[in-house]
């Protein structure tokens, strides 16, 4: 009777053992690894080299998307909800800003470019990259700021600020602000990502 009792006893360790194992490797594997994860039903990946990918969908199309910062590095930037019905409404999208920036500026420009312009059919938009004011040595450079916002056209402006954020001019210019050149580019994700709705208003 006391064998029986014991055996009893140990089965039921046993299977206490076991149910407690697979719920922790169910509950582990819902989590993912740290450097792959859902974002709002968004797979996110760490690359190997720099930066992240995002696979967005339009309609049922994948586009696998390069970009530096992953969602959860920008989305306490506030942005302005206007912008993006504002840029998927008009054709054509000037980016621009100071020639005296360096080449970090560039990348948020470029990457914001690509999503918008012609080159992955995603939104098909006709992008420049300009400057706001004719570098000193330099002719021929275009030149587009603020001031050539119209009911078909947007400018994007990237500039330095005091508060990395995205936010619209009384004229309804885009402006793309970080505190240093590498907030500028995680100010220009999170455009990005406003776009794709992969953050959500």
């Amino acid at each position: 009777m006391k064998s029986e009792k014991q055996v009893t006893i140990f089965v039921l360790l046993v299977i206490l053992v076991l149910a407690a194992a697979g719920a922790f490797l169910i509950i582990n594997s819902n989590k993912g690894t740290p450097d792959e994860y859902n974002y709002n039903n968004f797979r996110v990946s760490k690359n190997p080299t720099i930066g992240y990918t995002v696979v967005a969908y339009t309609g049922q199309q994948p586009y696998h998307l390069q970009l530096r910062n992953d969602p959860r590095n920008v989305e306490n930037i506030t942005i302005d909800p206007k912008i993006r019905s504002l840029i998927l409404t008009k054709q054509e999208i000037f980016f621009t800003l100071d020639p005296d920036f360096n080449s970090i500026p560039v990348l948020g420009a470029m990457e914001m470019a690509n999503i918008l312009g012609r080159r992955l059919g995603l939104y098909d938009k006709r992008v420049t990259g300009t400057v706001t004011r004719q570098p000193e040595n330099s002719e021929g450079v275009q030149v587009v700021d603020c001031d050539k916002v119209t009911e078909d056209v947007n400018v994007v402006r990237l500039q330095l600020g005091s508060e990395t954020k995205v936010f619209l001019e009384d004229n309804e210019c885009i402006i793309v602000q970080g505190t240093n050149e590498w907030e500028i580019v995680r100010a220009s994700d999170r455009l990005i990502y406003q776009l794709l709705e992969v953050i959500e208003d």
